[in-house]
């Protein structure tokens, strides 16, 4: 039952972590950025719910490197600051050398009704974590902060408590003596 009990704990450690690092570790290191997916229109490869990270295009340069089949977060308006996540499904050249993207949602069947140009494009997806989302969009900034200076202090202090465990059930070393040789030798 131990054993059951260690291999759950662990698992769930590791679970952890894993989430811990893909939401947080991750973009933060990069200078990426994780949203959360509230629409249909990408399914099925972000369902709703999802937490999506992307990292950030700046300018015509990033603009350029972005390729048929992309998948792009950008402003659809000038005026409106909500953002859009779907895929790239043309790219075209105007006459002054300016990228334009048109984009479709995978779930949608006809293209989007706009043109975009490197103004409008805010990053590009890198992967996305299912169901994530959703416990982002219910916590505050606080509590998400709160959580995951609980969940280091948790994986510090059963990091602690293994050492302990370890230093514990640490046996002292013993000589094994070989009677035989020790009779031959007249020993015993």
């Amino acid at each position: 039952m131990r054993v059951l009990l260690r291999t759950a704990m662990s698992l769930v450690l590791i679970v952890a972590v894993a989430l811990l690092a893909a939401l947080v570790v991750v973009p933060r290191a990069c200078g990426w950025v994780p949203l959360t997916v509230l629409s249909g229109s990408m399914t099925p490869t972000y369902p709703v719910g999802s937490q999506v990270v992307v990292e950030r295009v700046n300018g015509a340069e990033d603009a350029n490197d972005l390729e048929v089949g992309d998948i792009i977060t950008f402003l659809p308006r000038p005026d409106d600051p909500s953002l859009t996540t779907h895929r790239i499904v043309r790219k075209q050249w105007r006459q002054d050398g300016v990228a334009v993207f048109t984009t479709r949602g995978d779930a949608n069947d006809t293209d989007d009704a706009w043109e975009l140009t490197e103004q409008q494009i805010r990053g590009r997806a890198r992967y996305h974590v299912p169901y994530a989302g959703y416990v982002a969009t219910a916590l505050t900034q606080e509590k998400k902060d709160t959580g995951i200076v609980v969940l280091a202090g948790g994986l510090l202090g059963y990091a602690a408590w293994q050492l302990a465990q370890a230093a514990l059930h640490r046996r002292p070393r013993t000589r094994v003596r070989d009677t035989r040789a020790d009779r031959s030798a007249g020993r015993l």
